[in-house]
């Protein structure tokens, strides 16, 4: 998983895509390591794990837009680790992603600019109008990958691959 999270991020920084030769080989090796080490009951967790993050990933762009190769990164780490991981690191890449997010922020100084357009955003969304909060932003696309990376160690550290 490691290894997948480094070669993620640096294509993340150099092309701004997480490629699908990446995340597609390791989901499919989580979910037959997860066989190999516990049988069903372990394919099975490793399945519900990818799963449980494609359910959450379906439901993110009403609240957050997130680019399909971070998606896919993240449902590759839920096929690797398990449910239990997968929750564990999706909430700590979010703690990460808004600090990274804030980083960005304040250092091409946008905050201001920022919190219009999100509030801006929401209020046209309110009225039922889809729309992406984060339409009319200067700041670009951030490399989530770096959120995901970190959410995954910090979930490592903090012992959630034993369930």
């Amino acid at each position: 998983m490691l290894a997948m999270l480094a070669v993620a991020v640096v294509t993340d920084l150099r092309a701004s895509k997480i490629y699908n030769w990446l995340t597609v080989p390791c989901a499919a090796a989580g979910l037959g390591l997860g066989a190999l080490a516990n049988g069903l009951p372990g394919a099975a967790d490793r399945a519900l794990g990818a799963v449980v993050v494609l359910g959450v990933v379906l439901v993110l762009p009403a609240l957050v837009r997130l680019g399909g190769g971070d998606a896919k990164l993240l449902i590759a780490v839920g096929a690797l680790q398990g449910l239990h991981f997968a929750i564990w690191a999706m909430l700590l890449t979010g703690v990460f992603g808004g600090a990274l997010a804030a980083v960005v922020m304040i250092r091409r100084r946008a905050v201001k600019q920022t919190a219009f357009n999100l509030i801006a955003n929401m209020l046209s969304n309110a009225g039922g109008v889809p729309t992406d909060l984060a339409m009319g932003s200067s700041l670009g696309k951030i490399p989530y990958s770096i959120a995901i990376a970190l959410g995954c160690v910090a979930a490592l550290a903090l012992g959630a691959w034993r369930g």
